[in-house]
């Protein structure tokens, strides 16, 4: 990756939606050329997938909720079941198997506080033998929010 490769990929952070001629003229190449680096980008697994960023609020689940989950045991058969359990459930939008107090980090986007309580609930009731306990965060207010990595500019 070069500082034209850096490039591009800062503009497509920023609007992945961006026409090629203007990605382009930005970085000084032809339309065809950056179509081939962005190309290769994906290819080589440096640009994972190109998404819609959808507001939470426009979408009906305005309330971030961050939960902390401590497990009994941390068997690998037993981590990758609920790890596939977590993936399914429609509320977890983001989660971390993280190290220190807990073992998971989870971020919720719902509807409101019932849709969280029946996500603990069925938390609760599907995954008993394994969580040990969870400690809730409410988000009051979002300061930032995305997925752009800098590359020092």
């Amino acid at each position: 990756m070069d500082d034209i490769d850096r490039s591009i990929l800062s503009l497509l952070q920023r609007d992945a939606d961006v026409p090629g001629k203007v990605v382009a003229e930005a970085v000084g190449l032809s339309v065809s050329a950056v179509e081939r680096r962005i190309g290769k980008l994906k290819q080589d697994g440096v640009i994972e997938k190109i998404v819609a960023v959808v507001s939470p609020k426009a979408a009906g689940r305005p309330l971030s909720i961050l939960v902390e989950l401590e497990i009994q045991n941390e068997h690998r058969h037993t981590l990758e079941q609920f790890q596939r359990w977590l993936d399914r459930a429609p509320e977890v939008q983001s989660c971390w198997y993280v190290t220190g107090d807990v073992d998971y980090v989870l971020l919720l986007a719902v509807r409101d506080l019932d849709a969280y309580n029946a996500f603990i609930d069925r938390l609760m009731s599907e995954q008993q033998a394994l969580v040990r306990k969870y400690k809730s965060l409410i988000a009051l207010k979002t300061v930032k929010r995305g997925l752009e990595l800098s590359f020092g500019e």
